[in-house]
């Protein structure tokens, strides 16, 4: 995943590296790189999308009543392997 935007300080060009939706609190937490060598992969278009997506179990719900999806902040594109 390349972020493509987001919330101020996105990240801009730069690869996922590790993310965790359950950290501070259900609010999640992701870290960046500019290596595509270290950018995470996923077997397929379905595994990523179910990746960005996730859900924290410590806070499923946003206060408008939505899912909470702290990874979806970001606006991402997929790049083959």
């Amino acid at each position: 995943m390349v972020c493509a935007g987001g919330p101020p300080g996105a990240p801009i060009g730069a690869y996922l590296l590790s993310y965790d939706p359950e950290a501070f609190g259900g609010r999640g937490w992701s870290d960046w790189t500019s290596d595509r060598a270290q950018a995470l992969r996923f077997e397929d278009y379905s595994a990523a999308l179910a990746y960005w997506q996730q859900v924290p179990r410590t806070r499923p719900r946003r206060p408008d009543g939505q899912p909470n999806r702290p990874l979806c902040a970001f606006t991402v594109s997929l790049e083959p392997g």
